[in-house]
């Protein structure tokens, strides 16, 4: 392959916009901006991604990655995307508690090939989102507080760099590279292939209790005091959800103000019933739909949507909750607010999440966090227009309490603030792991060169 081959050849899919199958190749989940890449590889076969990466090294071309697209930070104009989303095989072995999995897989195929073993991955709240963005950039989740972020599950990581090679590392083999892979998520190469931890979890007392957004005063000062109770084995967050008419919704919900509080505990369904009985005791619910379930039903705890659209959000880390950050929320989120926002959201941090594993570096964001603060308003007219304002000025609200932030919560509203999210030190090790595996700057990545 040379420079002047003016796509990738062999049995790669090299598809140009004129292409009809092009705008199905590139389509995100976040539909915000509209993929716009010069070509795209639909890779099949690490080969092809390696045979890509090559072909783009010797044409002088940039390099994007996509598996589901849940995190578009720009419009990938002027690069080659590599797809990884027909990389999808996930194997599991019961006995050593793992999972390899496909750059390309997304939880509910890890969740479908563990349950019958008894084993659960650290995911996040919806299990459609991709295993390797989540977990390489951190990934939380209901069960992190007990067994850590989703780059603490990382065994292995199996990649393309940008002088073609594939690599396997892990604590042992590049150690530095592997480091600044679990946390550092992007603009190291293309990940072919991971292998993480499972854990011996089958069920758990989870889910969701919808109270009428009126009590949300009395609702978010109680949680916020109630969760500094739980032990690391259960797990909450809390939303001001502001619900449309949507006939797929319960009746009750349909356009309705709510405050939607998530409950995940992996004791007996007696012990989740008694953590849980203050915060059913501070309202009258809508509906409750916390009790015993599968793990595999994990969804239902957040019911996160399911289909494709534009949003814009924002997002910070903060220090601590107190009771003015909660009157700071409730006064641009909170009840008789005029607001496009659809979900002002805190979730509890903490647990095993403050811990690291023992590697060359820890390049995970937000270990010092108390709780995450999340903003998101639909993109459709005619509320497109003021939607990025109403989430800024949530985060802008409680910028007393902000410390930072988390790599899988920056949208494209971050532009070049993802450098901020790590430390002088670290952020200057990823850097310079980035430069000795990717010295021409060909992984593209938003405010981190």
């Amino acid at each position: 392959m040379t420079a002047s081959t003016s796509t990738p050849t062999s049995s790669t899919s090299a598809l140009l916009p004129d292409d009809p199958a092009f705008a199905a190749a590139v389509a995100p989940f976040v539909t915000t901006l509209t993929p716009r890449p010069d070509l795209v590889v639909a890779a099949r076969s690490p080969s092809d991604v390696v045979e890509a990466v090559r072909w783009a090294g010797a044409a002088g071309r940039p390099v994007t990655v996509q598996a589901t697209g849940h995190q578009l930070l720009s419009d990938l104009a002027g690069s080659m995307l590599v797809s990884t989303r027909h990389l999808d095989t996930v194997r599991v072995d019961p006995e050593a508690r793992t999972a390899v999995v496909g750059g390309g897989a997304q939880w509910h195929q890890v969740i479908a090939a563990a349950a019958p073993h008894g084993l659960a991955p650290i995911c996040g709240s919806s299990s459609k989102v991709g295993v390797v963005g989540f977990s390489l950039g951190g990934g939380h989740g209901p069960l992190s507080r007990a067994f850590g972020t989703g780059a603490d599950q990382v065994r292995r990581v199996r990649l393309v760099t940008a002088d073609g090679v594939e690599r396997d590392v892990d604590t042992e083999r590049e150690p530095e590279l592997f480091a600044a892979l679990c946390g550092g998520k992007t603009g190291f190469g293309v990940v072919t292939e991971i292998e993480i931890a499972l854990h011996p979890v089958a069920r758990l007392y989870g889910g969701g209790i919808f109270f009428p957004g009126a009590a949300s005063p009395e609702l978010l000062h109680a949680w916020r005091e109630w969760v500094t109770t739980l032990p690391t084995d259960t797990s909450s967050s809390v939303a001001l959800l502001r619900l449309p008419p949507d006939p797929s919704l319960p009746p009750p919900l349909q356009g309705r103000f709510v405050v939607h509080l998530r409950f995940a505990h992996l004791g007996s369904a007696e012990e989740g019933a008694a953590l849980l009985a203050p915060m059913r005791a501070v309202a009258e619910p809508i509906a409750d739909m916390v009790d015993e379930m599968p793990f595999a039903a994990i969804d239902a705890i957040h019911a996160d949507p399911t289909d494709p659209m534009p949003i814009w959000d924002e997002s910070a880390t903060l220090s601590a909750l107190p009771a003015e950050a909660v009157d700071a929320l409730l006064a641009v989120a909170g009840p008789g607010v005029g607001t496009p926002l659809v979900m002002a959201e805190l979730r509890q941090l903490g647990g095993a999440i403050a811990r690291g594993p023992e590697r060359a570096f820890d390049a995970v964001a937000g270990r010092d966090a108390a709780f995450t603060l999340y903003a998101l308003a639909p993109m459709f007219p005619p509320i497109a227009g003021i939607a990025p304002a109403a989430a800024r000025g949530v985060v802008d609200a409680l910028r007393p309490w902000a410390i930072g932030g988390l790599p899988n919560f920056q949208g494209p509203a971050s532009g070049g603030r993802l450098g901020a999210l790590w430390d002088e030190e670290t952020l200057a090790r990823l850097t310079a792991v980035r430069e000795q595996y990717d010295p021409s700057a060909m992984f593209r990545t938003i405010g981190l060169r």
